[in-house]
Order: structure tokens, then C-alpha cells, then sequence
């Protein structure tokens, strides 16, 4: 049995099967050293027959780096305490999808916890960084990139609208979209639970529902939701929307854990989705494709999201010009809480 049969082949077994030493291996291979031309084409070839792959995380120790990526999700505070987002549906796929495209590249990804100082970063001493939903002039993308780690968001900083580092979905049209959906449904009075936040996907979904209802001449409802308690202040809110002398017909919980708090009301309620109320979300999850009535959602495709913000630090990291921002198409998923046919 081969060496490349019986598991991964070494730079050892190159420089055997080449008769030279493991120096005049690295030095071929590398296009370093005082080689013959014949010598470094033989070497070549030895190692692609026999399917040698160089180690990552060796390259990465002679250029001096660590071979690893670190994501940052963001921290809710709950009763005190905080959690990062990683049990949503959406942050945990960023994770996974995250992670396969590092792993593919040869790098290790990092899940952090929340650090806020330059000793704690170099305690980990990342490559670079994939930071979501960033706040306005977010404080951590100034301290990794004075550090010299590169920082690419899902998402943009609000702040910084020149900044060309982030990939993001098309937030505006996501909400123009399932807008239009609504209306064409029947929908006139149609509300929104928007995010209490600074993040950027919050802002713009906000200014596109004002915007569309201004060039409609129809009145905005909007209810401010924490992030912290995703599912209980939504709950009270759509309670308050449900409640009021004229009732939306049609509600937009913004945020993944919003629509729980919003079919809760309307059960309690006994307001039928959608004879009564079309309901749909801003970010699809497991929850609205398994509800009865299965929940209209926009897909942002967060696998997507994830391998293209992998793919844009390593262009960082390799050296790469990246002069503009990665926009991943989302898509409309409408299901039976907006079909009143």
C-alpha cells in the first residue's frame, strides 16, 4: 500500500520518492533556493502524483500567521446575562456555512466570545475577522484593522457607508418586495415590528417601509422591538397593534424570533392568519417553514453570506484589491400566512 493510499502524504514522502532531501522538496516547491529548472518540474510532478497537498497551517506559520479566522456574532443581554445569537436559525448557519468555506481554504474558524480589548485579541491572534451586523461606527472594526487584522462585515457599519469591507442582502428591496406582496394580497394597513437597533439590515428595512408607505399615502405603523428578548417583546407589541381601534392586516416581524411573538398574540386573540391578519417575517427560520400556517419569509441565503464574506477576507488577506461591497440575492419565500385564495 502507497503511502498516499494509507493516508495523507507528507513532504517526507515527497523528497523519497523524489531521492532528494526534504530542504530541496520545500525550496521546489516553493520557488525558493538554487534549483535546476529539470529539478523543480521533477519534484512537481512527483508531488502531484502523488497527491501531496501543502499543510495550511504550516504556510501560514512561516508567513507568520495562525491559520485560523475568528467570527463574531452578536451579544444579546437577557435578564443580565448575555448570549450570543448562535441558537438563531440565521446566525447559525452564518457559523456553519462559515466554517466549511474556511475549512475548504485551510484555514480554521473560531467562534469567539465577546472581547472588547487589544490584549484579549491577540490572545487569540486571528488572521482576520467576520463581524455580523455591526453597530454604527462599531468601536471593534478601528482597534482589529489598527491592529493589522483585517475585518470583513456581514453587513455594513451604518457609519461608514464608504467602507467597501461587508457583504449584505439587498435590505431595501427585501422589504419593498414582500410590501408589494402584501398589497397586491389586499393588505392596506399593513405594520411593522422593526428591531431597536443600530444595525444596518434594521435601518434600511425601516427607511424602505416609510419610504413605500409615504409614496403610497398610506400611514406607517411601526412598534420598536428589543433585541434582547426577541420573543417576548414582540409579543407585547403585536398585542398593542392587535389591540388598537384600527388593527393592521397585515404584519412584518422584522427579526427571526419576532413572528413567535406575533402568532402567539393572534392565537390568543383569535385572530386567524390570514383570513384576518397576513403575517410574514424578515428573516427565514425554521419556525416559519414548520408553523400552521407555514409563514411567508425572506430568504437571505445566509450559507451564501457566509461563504462570501470568508471570500473576501481571504482576498484581504492574500493581497487582493477589493474595491466594492458583495450583495448575495435573497429571495421571497411565500407561503400560506399571506395566500388568502
Amino acid at each position: 500500500m502507497t503511502k498516499a493510499a494509507a493516508g495523507r502524504v507528507t513532504i517526507r514522502d515527497v523528497a523519497a520518492a523524489a531521492g532528494v532531501s526534504v530542504t530541496t522538496v520545500s525550496d521546489a516547491l516553493n520557488g525558493k533556493g538554487k534549483l535546476r529548472q529539470e529539478t523543480r518540474e521533477r519534484i512537481r510532478q512527483t508531488a502531484d502524483s502523488l497527491g501531496y497537498r501543502p499543510s495550511r497551517v504550516a504556510q501560514a506559520f512561516r508567513h507568520g500567521r495562525t491559520g485560523t479566522i475568528a467570527l463574531v456574532l452578536p451579544h444579546r443581554d437577557v435578564s443580565g446575562n448575555e448570549y450570543d445569537m448562535i441558537g438563531l436559525d440565521y446566525y447559525m448557519t452564518i457559523a456553519s456555512g462559515s466554517a466549511r468555506a474556511a475549512f475548504s481554504e485551510g484555514y480554521a474558524l473560531m467562534l469567539t466570545p465577546r472581547i472588547t480589548t487589544e490584549d484579549e485579541w491577540r490572545l487569540i491572534g486571528p488572521d482576520g475577522v467576520v463581524l455580523c451586523d455591526p453597530a454604527a461606527s462599531d468601536p471593534r472594526i478601528d482597534m482589529l484593522e489598527g491592529m493589522g487584522i483585517p475585518v470583513v462585515s456581514i453587513e455594513r457599519d451604518p457609519d461608514r457607508p464608504d467602507r467597501p469591507f461587508y457583504v449584505s442582502g439587498d435590505n431595501e428591496q427585501n422589504m419593498r418586495d414582500l410590501l408589494d406582496h402584501l398589497h397586491q394580497g389586499g393588505a392596506r394597513r399593513i405594520a411593522l415590528l422593526s428591531a431597536r437597533s443600530s444595525w444596518a439590515w434594521t435601518l434600511e428595512g425601516e427607511h424602505a417601509y416609510q419610504s413605500w408607505c409615504a409614496e403610497r399615502g398610506v400611514r406607517p405603523f411601526v412598534a420598536h422591538v428589543s433585541v434582547d428578548r426577541l420573543e417576548a417583546d414582540s409579543y407585547r407589541a403585536a398585542c398593542a397593534l392587535l389591540d388598537a381601534d384600527e388593527p393592521p392586516d397585515a404584519l412584518i416581524a422584522s427579526a427571526e424570533q419576532y413572528s413567535e411573538g406575533a402568532t402567539r398574540a393572534c392565537r390568543e386573540r383569535g385572530v386567524r392568519i390570514p383570513e384576518d391578519l397576513m403575517l410574514a417575517i424578515g428573516i427565514d427560520n425554521r419556525f416559519a417553514q414548520q408553523s400552521d400556517p407555514a409563514i411567508t419569509a425572506i430568504d437571505l441565503r445566509p450559507s451564501d453570506q457566509a461563504g462570501a464574506a470568508v471570500d473576501m477576507l481571504l482576498k484581504r488577506l492574500n493581497g487582493t484589491p477589493v474595491d466594492k461591497p458583495s450583495v448575495v440575492p435573497s429571495q421571497l419565500r411565500v407561503r400560506a400566512s399571506t395566500s388568502r385564495s
